[in-house]
């Protein structure tokens, strides 16, 4: 089950149906982030949304849910990784 921290996509401006375009964009690349403070596993998506918005997409793991805790326009880091990625490809 995914749920979505909704105050930080309206701060942001994202929806949820951007987010999932991302989640299961099949050009979206997906990075380590580590563990959170509570020794979840957590991830960030970078992607492109079906308009040709790129955000990047924090994803905490926790047993079998997903919380989006994070998503906004990608910044300079992730679209390097993005880019990088697809060179590789």
């Amino acid at each position: 089950m995914i749920s979505y921290k909704k105050d930080n996509l309206q701060r942001h401006e994202v929806t949820v149906t951007e987010v999932d375009e991302v989640l299961n964009g099949t050009e979206s690349i997906w990075l380590d982030l580590g563990t959170s403070p509570t020794g979840n596993d957590r991830l960030m998506f970078v992607g492109f949304t079906k308009s040709g918005r790129m955000l990047e997409v924090g994803v905490e793991l926790i047993g079998d849910d997903e919380i989006v805790f994070h998503a906004m326009n990608a910044g300079k880091k992730y679209l390097t990784e993005f880019t990088n990625a697809q060179k590789r490809n």
